[in-house]
């Protein structure tokens, strides 16, 4: 115990918070490999390294519509993809970007958003929302690798190691 507060919940807090960062990172990597296969690049790092998972997500459906080498199939199958990258990021902003705070003498934590402050206690109901929008991260991230590999075959997921492999180090918008 830490004050009144278990320490289990804490750990098991943490355990689903990382879970979500964790697939969050696997999803953003798979939406850059996604964003290189579209613009058919080795160069794509370069110009992504500064766009967000939102940015890349909106930027992967711009560029996903008007691709005149995709089929309307391959199209509809990426959209899909991407629409649920989308809500899983949404889903994944509120998490990380509320703010977690235990308050000493209770066994509660302090979710703030922009429109309301509530107090919600650590439960199994919490924390299996949180592992379910870690789950959502992972599966919106393993269709999107689905339907890249179907539209561009199985190297598309590749384009984007290419110039990193050539360099030898990891390609970013700071060239430094």
């Amino acid at each position: 115990m830490l004050g009144d507060v278990d320490v289990g919940d804490v750990n098991d807090l943490q355990s689903a918070l990382g879970g979500v960062v964790l697939e969050a990172s696997y999803m953003e990597r798979v939406l850059r490999a996604a964003f290189a296969a579209l613009v058919g690049s080795k160069y794509a790092p370069v110009v992504d390294g500064h766009l967000t998972a939102h940015n890349l997500i909106e930027t992967c459906e711009n560029v996903a519509e008007v691709h005149t080498d995709l089929a309307a199939e391959e199209k509809t199958r990426l959209a899909e993809a991407l629409r649920a990258c989308n809500a899983a990021n949404t889903k994944r902003n509120r998490v990380i970007h509320d703010a977690w705070a235990l308050r000493p003498g209770d066994v509660t934590v302090t979710l703030q958003t922009s429109r309301r402050t509530q107090d919600v206690a650590v439960t199994a109901r919490t924390l299996g929302e949180l592992w379910q929008v870690a789950d959502e991260l992972g599966k919106a991230a393993d269709d999107l690798v689905a339907a890249v590999t179907a539209a561009f075959g199985p190297d598309g997921m590749r384009v984007e190691d290419q110039l990193r492999l050539e360099l030898g180090r990891d390609i970013s918008a700071d060239p430094g």
